[in-house]
């Protein structure tokens, strides 16, 4: 912050055209700290800003936004389906087809909710 505050009193006798050249340069420990990033420097595009991956077709953006906000609940419907096959085919000891019939789920509801 005291940096800041000299740098700026130090700028009344600085032209108006130097100005930003200076307020913008790091010093000799930012830069060796940059340097250690190994990190590729981006070059600037036409409006001055580093551009970090290009842009999407709308349509693939609209797709990946979709998949990523309906991933958790088409992981729980085949997390159901698993489970109903498993404990009606395989604990239960019957016919695997027999778990997407819905005749069968009437029937386990009424036994289970039956007078």
């Amino acid at each position: 912050m005291d940096a800041k505050k000299e740098t700026a009193a130090g700028m009344e006798s600085v032209a108006q055209a130097e100005r930003p050249n200076l307020l913008n340069s790091t010093s000799s420990g930012e830069r060796q700290r940059q340097i250690g990033n190994n990190q590729p420097e981006r070059e600037p595009d036409s409006k001055g800003q580093t551009s970090a991956r290009k842009k999407r077709h709308p349509a693939l953006r609209a797709l990946l936004w979709t998949l990523r906000k309906s991933i958790v609940p088409i992981l729980c419907v085949l997390a159901l389906l698993c489970g109903m096959y498993i404990g009606y085919a395989k604990l239960g000891h019957r016919p695997g087809e027999e778990v997407f019939d819905v005749a069968t789920w009437k029937h386990m509801y009424d036994l289970v909710f039956a007078d």
